[in-house]
This record gives structure tokens, C-alpha cells and sequence, in this order.
């Protein structure tokens, strides 16, 4: 059935209102309602002190993972709220024809600061590549999305709007990007954090999704990660192919997929791509000997 969505125009346009709908539901119902609005017991953390999560995602995970299973017949999913608990593992995704992937709030500490950059991401993926992704920006009432092979595009969900994002090959004169190294092993993070400081104008903007839709309207040329996980790189990965740059992992310069470990490098184009990657992690540098 996916594949039939896919490539049929009317069935691929139908599954784009469907998860736009979601996800404009979701936030309003139950995302925004708590944004400016949280109370500190409404805050945990999960695998550190610096790894926080709220009520709100999970509340919204929950929603949205109950709206999306058996839709297109997929009927597993992996959430970054969720993932691998007793009652949500998954042993081997890589095997698995189709998942979704559900990230509620992506920039959970934006949220939190009261910061704008935020998003919900859903992604379809298939043996652990992206197929489909949707990036939605509350507050700007916009959604990016791709489907493999048919490009990226953005929408406006009040009026319809569409146009596709095509990302301007000729802009190869800057050196201006975002991400981090958190992830690398310390006795290498500060070593090519400060490669990257020293040689090009770095933002931080504290969100895999809008670094991405930003990759994605020509405002930034690259996106470095020290970490990958599969909810927030699917979106990474196929939006920006499909707008026209390139993603290989920074190290090896293999393909991502849902079980690819970090570092991950996305750019405008293959020149920025080598000249990013030469920049943060050189070929003699002791990082790329591991």
C-alpha cells in the first residue's frame, strides 16, 4: 500500500493533509497549550541532567502515535519519548518494511526557554531509510516535507500554499552553518569544535528540524551533529536531498540510516560537503583514525 501511495499523485497528496492535520491538531490542542505555560513539575529528565522532557511531549507522542498506527498499514513506530521501552522495542528496525518515527516537540530546551525554534517531525522510514518526512513550525504555521523521489517542498496550512525548496547550487561562497559536536568522545569534541569556530560563522539554533528547513531555504550551508538518532536525522537526510544538497556521514561518508552513529554532515552541495568536513575533522586528524 505505501508504495502505491508514493507514487500515485492524489494518494501522496492525501497523505500530506493527512499528517499536516495531525500535527496542526496536535500542537494546538495540546503542544502550545503548554508553551510559556509549564510548571516545574511538568519538567523531567531522561538520560541526563541536560536531557529534558516535558509534559507535553509526551502527552502529544502519545496523541500522535495513536492517530498514526494502521495508517498505510504501518503499525510499529519508534518515538524519541518512547523509544526502546519494554512495550515499545523494536530489535531490529533495519529489518522492519515500514516504521514511523515520531519526534513531538524537537528543541525540547526552545520549548522550555519560551524560544520560538521548535517543531514537530514525523518520518516514514523502510529497512531504515527515510522515505517520507514532515517538519511542522507551530508558530509559523509551516510545514516542510519531502517524499523520496518527488522532492521537498513547503506549505503554508492556513492558505494552502505550496512552493518547492530548492536549494541554490551557486551558493558555495559561505562558510555559514549550525549544529554541534555533542556526541564525540570528549578528547576529540573540543578539538573540532574549535576547527569549526575558528573557520566559519556557526549559529546556534538548538533544533535538528529547523536547522533543516533553514539548510533548506538557502539560509545556511551546513548542519554538523555529533549524534544522530533516527528522529531527528530522517528529516536531516531526506530534506535536504530532496531539495538538492547532500548528507553522508562526516567520518566515513556512508549513507545515514536510522542506526547510522554520529558524526553526520548535510550541506548545500558536495564542494561545501568536503570543505566542512576537511575543516572540522582533517584526514590526519586523530578522529578520522578511530
Amino acid at each position: 500500500m505505501i508504495e502505491n501511495t508514493l507514487s500515485n499523485t492524489k494518494d501522496r497528496d492525501n497523505l500530506v493533509s493527512y499528517v499536516m492535520k495531525l500535527l496542526v491538531e496536535v500542537n494546538d490542542n495540546i503542544i502550545l497549550s503548554y508553551f510559556n505555560n509549564l510548571k516545574s513539575d511538568d519538567i523531567s529528565t531522561k538520560t541526563n541532567d541536560d536531557d529534558f522532557v516535558t509534559i507535553a511531549d509526551k502527552k502529544s507522542e502519545e496523541w500522535i502515535s495513536n492517530k498514526l498506527l494502521g495508517y498505510l498499514n504501518i503499525n510499529k513506530f519508534i518515538g524519541e519519548e518512547t523509544s526502546y521501552t519494554n512495550d515499545n522495542y523494536i530489535a531490529d528496525p533495519l529489518n522492519e518494511p515500514f516504521l514511523w518515527i515520531i519526534d513531538p516537540i524537537d528543541g525540547t530546551k526552545n520549548f522550555l526557554k519560551g524560544n520560538n525554534n521548535f517543531c514537530s517531525m514525523v518520518s516514514i522510514v523502510s529497512f531504515g531509510n527515510p522515505i517520507a518526512t514532515f517538519v511542522y513550525q507551530p508558530l509559523k504555521r509551516e510545514m516542510t516535507y519531502a517524499i523520496k523521489g518527488f522532492g521537498s517542498y513547503l506549505i503554508n496550512v492556513d492558505d494552502l500554499t505550496k512552493s518547492q525548496l530548492i536549494i541554490d547550487l551557486s551558493k558555495n561562497d559561505k562558510i555559514l552553518g549550525s549544529g554541534g559536536t555533542k556526541g564525540i568522545p570528549d578528547i576529540h569534541r573540543s578539538r573540532i569544535m574549535n576547527n569549526l569556530r575558528s573557520n566559519t560563522v556557526r549559529l546556534f539554533i538548538g533544533s535538528a528540524g529547523i536547522e533543516t528547513v533553514m539548510l533548506a531555504k538557502n539560509q545556511i550551508q551546513f548542519i554538523f551533529h555529533g549524534r544522530v538518532t533516527p528522529w531527528d536525522h530522517s528529516p536531516v537526510d531526506l530534506i535536504t536531498k530532496e531539495a538538492g544538497g547532500v548528507v553522508f556521514m562526516a567520518r566515513n561518508k556512508k549513507l545515514f540510516n536510522i542506526q547510522s552513529e554520529g558524526p553526520i554532515l548535510a550541506a548545500s552541495n558536495l564542494k561545501i560537503w568536503n570543505n566542512i568536513r576537511e575543516i572540522a575533522i582533517p584526514f590526519n586528524d586523530p578522529y578520522m583514525l578511530i
